[in-house]
């Protein structure tokens, strides 16, 4: 699966461009990638309404593209940044090869695999996310123009009480 041809066939589809007649002000948000049998060929691009606030996705599945509908953004901090995918260098191999490398450390079995690529924290970047047998995640964000890992980290998904 390759970044920019994965954009220009969502955004050369039929779909896709009558959507964006009628909404010019939207920008491309993010990519994101399900890595299990189910999603293997199938990425999302995010399109952000700074206006409405809202995101417009569209599935590129095989050459098939589908539209979901605007949905409201979970923000934590800061504004939605656009896209730009010519700052994109390195191939979804090349990102989760360093990812792989970098998850290995942490001596985990992984059940799921997931990625976005995005804008934020002034990189970028391909923000790597591992869900691992032991109930934990594995965050690696590594910066997609040079190809740098800058932030990585392991945090519990549940903590139990303690009886």
């Amino acid at each position: 699966m390759d970044v920019h041809e994965s954009i220009a066939r969502i955004t050369s589809s039929v779909l896709f461009k009558e959507w964006f007649e009628k909404n010019k002000n939207c920008f491309l948000a993010h990519l994101f990638v399900m890595l299990d049998e189910a999603n293997k060929d199938t990425i999302q691009a995010g399109f952000y309404n700074p206006e409405t606030e809202k995101m417009t996705t569209f599935m590129l599945t095989g050459s098939r593209v589908q539209k979901i509908e605007e949905q409201e953004v979970l923000k934590k901090e800061g504004r939605i940044q656009k896209l730009e995918p010519s700052k994109i260098k390195l191939t979804i191999d090349e990102a989760l090869k360093k990812a792989k490398k970098a998850f290995d450390k942490y001596k985990e079995t992984p059940i799921k695999t997931f990625f976005i690529i995005q804008n934020a924290e002034e990189h970028t970047m391909y923000n790597i996310t591992y869900m691992t047998q032991t109930l934990k995640t594995v965050n690696i964000k590594i910066d997609a123009e040079t190809g740098e890992i800058f932030k990585q980290s392991s945090q519990k998904l549940i903590d139990f009480p303690k009886q």
